[in-house]
């Protein structure tokens, strides 16, 4: 495949990451991209960044409008028919769009969307974490659901959509200012069909630091997720509804929130450290099977 993709950047107040997000795009190994920044009313020198690569990328000013409504001017302002997002404070690795385009050509849907898995990084650029998924790609489509209904989990800055996705079935909904993303995912699987099919490469690193859009607006509109999960829910017939409903109750009572390695690894130092060494081997052994159990039994089908 040498199709164009369009990266769609969009950019709020990003001064401090910005260079290192755009140089990650330009270091591409796959050459046919265009890049799209969208300056959503930035008032740092954000605008003043983009500037300086004006001959290497498509720049858009608007009024602020949200990430949703930055995304969606990049998508209505593409060349290409396939879009590619990214955040202004994260970094792509070098083949990440490379290995997506590759596994378009696999998958050849227009109704799949491809993602990958990611690292963690801290505000120096240090990998703190990873993220790794279940491969979920031969699930039939209602566990996928229930699972997707469970938690978002999929990073949309690793994944490529064909326009097509945005133009039919609509786009990022802009009423939201917290979890788009996964409004959008909801809405294009339990309501249109889509299959998530993840690539088990990570493709990105997603950057954790105290100015992070994310978190702030996370802080803002906490109770976002469950919303979005029951408006889409809404939009269901009620025979199908009620099905998602009864599945999701379960899933909920099945499934402990999931337990990240660094919190692991503290709980585990913590008992180490405050028990006897006898009593503190046994312990910790007894809690590291427990949290590293297959938590649902929803990841065991279809495998």
């Amino acid at each position: 495949m040498n199709d164009l993709v369009s990266i769609v950047l969009p950019v709020y107040n990003a001064e401090k990451y910005l260079d290192k997000a755009l140089q990650s795009c330009f270091d591409q190994t796959y050459q046919n991209i265009e890049i799209i920044a969208v300056n959503d009313g930035s008032t740092d020198s954000s605008l003043e960044i983009l500037n300086s690569y004006a001959d290497r990328i498509r720049i858009i000013s608007q009024k602020n409008k949200g990430v949703a409504g930055a995304i969606n001017t990049g998508i209505r302002n593409m060349k290409s028919n396939w879009f590619k997002l990214m955040n202004a404070d994260d970094i792509l690795y070098p083949n990440c769009v490379e290995i997506l385009t590759s596994e378009i050509q696999k998958v050849n849907d227009k109704k799949t969307i491809i993602f990958g898995n990611y690292d963690f990084i801290n505000s120096k650029g240090k990998i703190v974490d990873e993220k790794v998924e279940i491969n979920r790609n031969n699930w039939d489509l209602f566990h996928q659901n229930v699972d997707l209904l469970g938690y978002d989990f999929v990073n949309d800055k690793t994944t490529i959509m064909h326009k097509e996705t945005f133009t039919k079935y609509g786009f990022y909904n802009e009423t939201y200012r917290h979890s788009e993303d996964y409004e959008m995912f909801l809405n294009l699987c339990l309501i249109h069909g889509f299959r998530l099919h993840i690539i088990e490469k990570k493709l990105a690193m997603y950057r954790i630091h105290p100015q992070q859009n994310s978190k702030i607006r996370l802080k803002k509109y906490p109770n976002y997720p469950a919303e979005v999960r029951k408006t889409i829910l809404q939009k269901l017939d009620s025979k199908e509804r009620k099905k998602y409903e009864i599945a999701y109750k379960d899933y909920i009572k099945t499934n402990r929130p999931p337990i990240g390695k660094r919190t692991k690894t503290k709980i585990n130092n913590f008992i180490l450290r405050k028990m006897p060494p006898t009593t503190a081997k046994k312990i910790s052994n007894v809690y590291r099977k427990i949290v590293n159990k297959s938590p649902s039994k929803y990841h065991q089908y279809n495998e």
